[in-house]
């Protein structure tokens, strides 16, 4: 089903995973496997630590994703592309590592174009893209670390699958990949319903998208949704970072009747406005505003003192260089 790389085909196979021609190079496995046999770590890989969702709704299929890369604790960009068109009726999510996905999508996309071409330019079945990446993710064992979310629209209708990095896949009305997917999947659990509209399915896809990035620190940056409508007409949309803040759906007013707790214990305290001269006590007013006369003395010297703005007194400490030491 795969096309060998003619350039490919010059050099012997180093590697069981290099026995194939399906165009890929693992010279950098065995050069990372090299590396970590003498002793020195091997490179960082950029994982796109993802939230993806994909929604089928009564009129198409709505792919939704956030555009944060991650590099272990490093963010090397909030404008990842996650989201790539297969061909003009099927689009896909990847999560994973970018390398990977992004290759995967290269060689699909170009071998549903060759499908394309060999079937007189018709329109390619979705269930031919998700069995080229499923077959292709198989043969590999695993070692591609690529999750993909298929959607599109041909025509027998609209369709989704869900396939991960070992090969196994799900025909699915919605789902959810990526270190975000627990609270994206709980948000579609608990609103999808059969016959949504266009507009119902654009809202939850976004705040699925936001819920996962707002409880993984690895999904963030804005929401990028793809919607394929059943007239093959695709309309792209970029949402930035939570637009609608709202509170939980499912939070309760906390109500506590008087009388549930005992009281212990009861202290008043008298409070006296400002300016007005306590009960039983017997001060004299001076100045204007009704304020306490400080009181002669030293103490009420200082006191004065504090209500005017002066340079402030520098406190020094005066050696005594005539007292004889002991």
């Amino acid at each position: 089903m795969f096309n060998g790389i003619p350039t490919m085909m010059r050099y012997t196979a180093r590697s069981p995973y290099q026995c194939g021609s399906s165009g890929f190079s693992f010279d950098n496995c065995l050069r990372n496997k090299s590396l970590t046999e003498n002793g020195f770590l091997e490179p960082n890989r950029i994982s796109t630590g993802t939230t993806i969702v994909g929604i089928i709704y009564d009129g198409g299929v709505i792919i939704g994703a956030d555009s944060r890369a991650t590099n272990a604790n490093i963010i090397p960009s909030n404008n990842s592309r996650k989201i790539y068109e297969l061909q003009s009726n099927i689009y896909a999510g990847g999560a994973g590592v970018a390398q990977d996905t992004s290759a995967l999508m290269e060689v699909t996309r170009a071998q549903l174009e060759l499908h394309r071409m060999n079937t007189g330019f018709r329109k390619v079945p979705v269930r031919c893209a998700n069995q080229m990446v499923r077959q292709l993710l198989y043969r590999f064992s695993g070692n591609m670390e690529a999750n993909v979310i298929i959607g599109g629209v041909d025509r027998t209708g609209t369709h989704l699958f869900c396939t991960r990095f070992d090969g196994t896949t799900d025909t699915v009305p919605f789902t959810s990949l990526g270190s975000g997917n627990l609270a994206a999947m709980s948000m579609l659990e608990s609103r999808w319903t059969e016959g949504l509209d266009e507009q119902a399915a654009h809202d939850l896809a976004c705040d699925a998208v936001f819920v996962g990035m707002e409880n993984d620190l690895n999904s963030g940056g804005r929401a990028c949704l793809c919607i394929i409508r059943s007239d093959f007409s695709v309309h792209w949309k970029v949402q930035s970072p939570y637009p609608n803040k709202t509170s939980p759906m499912r939070s309760l007013l906390l109500a506590i009747r008087h009388g549930c707790t005992s009281v212990l214990s009861t202290i008043e305290h008298q409070v006296v406005p400002w300016g007005e001269t306590p009960a039983g006590c017997k001060a004299s007013v001076s100045g204007p505003g009704g304020r306490l006369d400080p009181g002669p003395g030293e103490t009420g010297n200082r006191r004065r003192g504090a209500e005017t703005l002066g340079p402030p007194k520098a406190k020094r400490r005066r050696l005594d260089t005539d007292e004889p030491a002991k």
